[in-house]
């Protein structure tokens, strides 16, 4: 187990599981029961789940084809 400094705080490490240390926690005086105590607690809460990705934009809609005028039908004609 190793604790390392990172980007958000300190943390420990067993080359798998990450778990941020406590506020409480000092890293100076951390044991190694208490890292571990730390490391199966990440365990046991699972995998971190991914943000879901957010849905591409909707395209502007396409324009309505224009209209033939109907065909003008012949008028019936008269005997």
């Amino acid at each position: 187990m190793v604790i390392k400094d990172g980007r958000f705080g300190p943390y420990v490490t067993d080359g798998e599981t990450n778990a941020s240390l406590r506020k409480g926690d000092d890293v100076a005086s951390i044991t190694d029961e208490r890292a571990s105590e730390l490391l199966a607690d990440r365990r046991a809460r699972g995998p971190v789940k991914k943000a879901a990705k957010k849905a591409p934009a909707k395209k502007a809609a396409k324009k309505a084809a224009a209209k033939k005028a109907p065909a003008k039908k012949a008028a019936a004609k008269k005997s």
